[in-house]
């Protein structure tokens, strides 16, 4: 297995750079080395993944092979990404009511472990909106959570406002850290109805903007009890110039407008009812060109974007917790899906440490 890339800290900086934009004809290449973190077993080191599955039924076929020892491809992700503490699946698209596949999850997590090795405990969120979650037989959205047993105790709720199966909240007590677990509206045009009445209320574009102040009520809240908050998942938003290959998505207008409040509400530190919080990629890649959804339907990255990203509370920054950050941008690591992981790394002794330095200041 390949060793981890060990990415150099930055300094937070709140000045937006000025980036040349590629070569339309340029086609971006696989990244050559492994970004897969080597901190499976250091338990001062928590490891969280994000992934975008675009439905999870591939991950829970065995091969065909002429052995009892073949194992599940999501336990076999597990193990090939040294066992996340944390891994975050985004449009596991499974039916709310198809509890038997939610139970094959947790099966194809664990099944086949040697005795050493860690296990899993599953949760899912799934959309219960039947206005405007019903396509493909109740089949769409949906989040799952795989948690590592031996990691620090947590607890999992669900926002009462997210009625599409998008939202898993995490808790770390011991840590005053939560972690969420969120598939983020894409805005379109098509109508979003009242979940109670069935009335068309407004767009998918204005449910986006809804959904987003739903997220940032819940971090204000999360960081008012001087806890720090981490979100992983796919964001559907694109921050900035450089995180789109070979353009940024501008038409409509209303993307351009969806894009000015997220990064308002997200990561302006001007904004006082904003999170200003930090991209973890871009404070510790810089303007490293890496992206994380790459569509099946064109040759490997010559069209791609980077939307699904780790935004962290700015004193867990400071403080020195995230230590590393990466995304998988290989055709290998996508898989069955259109979507690349990428996970971060938290240092548990900074947390522990900044607790303890507010405790006492």
């Amino acid at each position: 297995m390949s060793s981890c890339l060990v990415p150099m800290k930055r300094k937070l900086s709140s000045a937006t750079r000025s980036v040349s934009p590629p070569s339309l004809r340029r086609r971006l290449s696989p990244s050559k080395s492994s970004s897969t973190p080597n901190a499976g077993s250091d338990k001062n080191e928590l490891t969280f993944y994000s992934w975008n599955v675009n439905g999870i039924g591939a991950l829970l076929q065995k091969q065909i092979k002429f052995s009892s020892k073949s194992i599940y491809p999501l336990r076999t992700f597990l193990k090939d990404h040294n066992w996340p503490y944390l891994l975050c699946l985004q449009e596991v698209k499974i039916n709310r009511n198809d509890e038997t596949t939610q139970r094959r999850v947790e099966l194809a997590a664990n099944a086949g472990g040697l005795p050493h090795e860690p296990t899993y405990t599953t949760h899912f969120s799934m959309p219960k909106d039947k206005y405007n979650a019903t396509g493909f037989g109740g089949k769409v959205h949906g989040v799952a959570s795989l948690v590592r047993d031996d990691g620090p105790p947590s607890s999992v709720r669900r926002p009462d406002w997210d009625l599409e199966g998008r939202v898993l909240i995490h808790d770390f007590p011991s840590l005053q850290l939560t972690v969420v677990n969120g598939y983020w509206v894409n805005g379109t045009s098509n109508p979003y109805r009242n979940p109670n009445t069935g009335d068309v209320d407004g767009t998918r574009h204005d449910h986006k903007l809804r959904f987003h102040a739903h997220m940032l009520n819940l971090c204000k809240s999360i960081e008012k009890r001087n806890w720090n908050v981490l979100l992983l998942g796919d964001m559907n938003i694109a921050p900035k110039r450089i995180d789109g290959h070979p353009n940024l998505r501008t038409s409509p207008d209303q993307h351009v407008k969806n894009r000015a409040d997220f990064n308002d509400k997200f990561f302006n530190q001007d904004n006082e009812d904003g999170l200003g919080g930090v991209d973890v990629f871009r404070h510790l890649h810089g303007e490293k060109r890496k992206y994380t959804y790459h569509g099946r339907g064109r040759p490997w990255g010559e069209s791609c974007d980077r939307v699904d990203l780790i935004i962290a509370s700015r004193k867990l920054v400071e403080a020195g917790a995230v230590s590393g950050t990466d995304i998988c941008d290989t055709p290998k690591e996508r898989g069955h899906s259109d979507h690349v992981p990428l996970w971060v790394s938290i240092n548990v002794g900074k947390i522990v440490a900044e607790i303890d330095g507010y405790s006492n200041g």
